[in-house]
């Protein structure tokens, strides 16, 4: 004896609508004999009856009956949204083109002439109820889908919270400056952009930096950068740019295992590191293929970094050091190059430096919560309904 027990499987429902009884019990007992579930309607009112209370599979539908036809029972079938998607096959003796147009056009997905053979009748209905079970199982793995991608987005909403968190215990600018903004737009919801922030008695260090890749490979990235970060400057004292990104590449080779120029990934981050000596209001810059604007009495003052990368590279010289002296009022600005990457406009194409650099111009006498709105403002306008190609951080502070 098998005392196993399976889920029973749902049958697949049909509603039968003729006027002529003859016709229902002919077609019931096809339709009965292949396991089909067979409910009846002898008009079309009382179809429409049937369809309030309940949900069919298909509906196997005569065309000529007295006071409401067919097609007049389809129509209103395909007029009601909870009702619409219901497949409904024509039952006629119309063999017309213009009746079966009028049919389809309707909404109808076939139609059997009558007088209809058997086996025609069970293949057109099986091929409705195969479609049935496709929309079922596909309906099944879009739930499971939707599920896991939930559990993923909340996986991935948590770890923004964590990189946010870290960032913001590094980055305590608003006890070193009274006037600062931070535009910091990821692409996805983990960034691999990251800034940097850490006060000395007499320095002030600043990072941005743009590490490879974005969303989560990026923000694993960035986790890297801010961890390494914190060793070199907290933990070994090392206060000077140049000497910061010397080690902090070092330390992303050895962390990545980036030993030989080829097969090898060469992961790692490009971004700028600044050191204010507050007290003589004095600034040492060194950059990994990146710049920094300074802004002055209307102008612009451009540093630019080594061309090289923090990560192995052909090149592996020193990065080097820029001294500038600093005067109250200045407007320092450090940044990734998601802003100026961006394509939009109306022409599609990148914002490209030069625009960035004189929206910089344009905002930089504003206070800087101003600047960031309008910063904000106009990268919404420039990319407008187009994707987001790239991490934005954008850090601005003044002397």
């Amino acid at each position: 004896m098998n005392y196993l027990t399976t889920e029973k499987k749902q049958l697949f429902k049909i509603l039968i609508v003729d006027d002529n009884p003859q016709n229902l019990q002919v077609l019931g007992n096809i339709l009965n004999s292949k396991e089909y579930e067979v409910e009846f309607a002898t008009g079309g009112y009382q179809a429409l009856e049937w369809l309030d209370h309940e949900t069919f599979d298909l509906i196997i539908l005569d065309v000529m009956m007295p006071g409401m036809s067919g097609f007049e029972v389809c129509e209103t079938i395909k007029l009601d949204p909870a009702k619409k998607k219901t497949p409904v096959i024509f039952l006629t003796a119309s063999t017309d083109t213009n009746s079966i147009v009028k049919g389809l056009e309707l909404g109808a997905v076939d139609y059997v002439t009558k007088p209809f053979n058997n086996q025609e009748l069970l293949a057109r209905v099986a091929t409705q109820a195969k479609i049935k079970e496709s929309q079922d199982q596909i309906n099944t793995y879009l739930k499971e889908i939707e599920q896991k991608n939930k559990l993923i987005t909340y996986s991935i909403r948590y770890a923004q919270y964590i990189q946010r968190t870290i960032i913001g215990m590094n980055a305590s600018i608003s006890t070193v400056f009274k006037e600062y903004l931070i535009f910091y737009r990821p692409r996805d919801i983990v960034s691999g952009d990251f800034y940097w922030i850490y006060r000395l008695k007499k320095e002030v260090i600043i990072a941005v930096m743009d590490c490879t890749g974005h969303g989560v490979p990026g923000a694993l990235m960035s986790m890297i950068g801010i961890t390494l970060m914190n060793e070199i400057v907290k933990h070994d004292n090392i206060i000077q740019p140049a000497q910061i990104l010397s080690c902090l590449r070092e330390k992303v080779i050895e962390s990545l295992g980036q030993k030989r120029k080829e097969a090898e990934a060469q992961d790692g981050m490009d971004g700028t590191i600044i050191t204010i000596d507050l007290n003589r209001n004095r600034m040492q810059f060194s950059g990994a293929n990146s710049t920094m604007y300074l802004i002055r009495n209307n102008e612009t003052i451009h540093l630019q970094g080594d061309r090289m990368p923090i990560s192995y590279y052909s090149i592996m010289e020193d990065f080097t050091n820029k001294d500038v002296d600093l005067q109250k009022g200045d407007m320092l600005y450090l940044f990734t190059d998601g802003y100026s990457d961006q394509f939009g406009g109306a022409h599609y194409k990148k914002f490209q430096k030069i625009r960035f650099k004189e929206l910089l111009m344009n905002v930089h006498k504003e206070t800087a919560s101003v600047q960031k709105k309008i910063l904000s403002q106009n990268f919404d306008e420039w990319k407008g309904e187009h994707e987001q190609i790239d991490d934005v951080t954008v850090l601005g502070f003044r002397i």
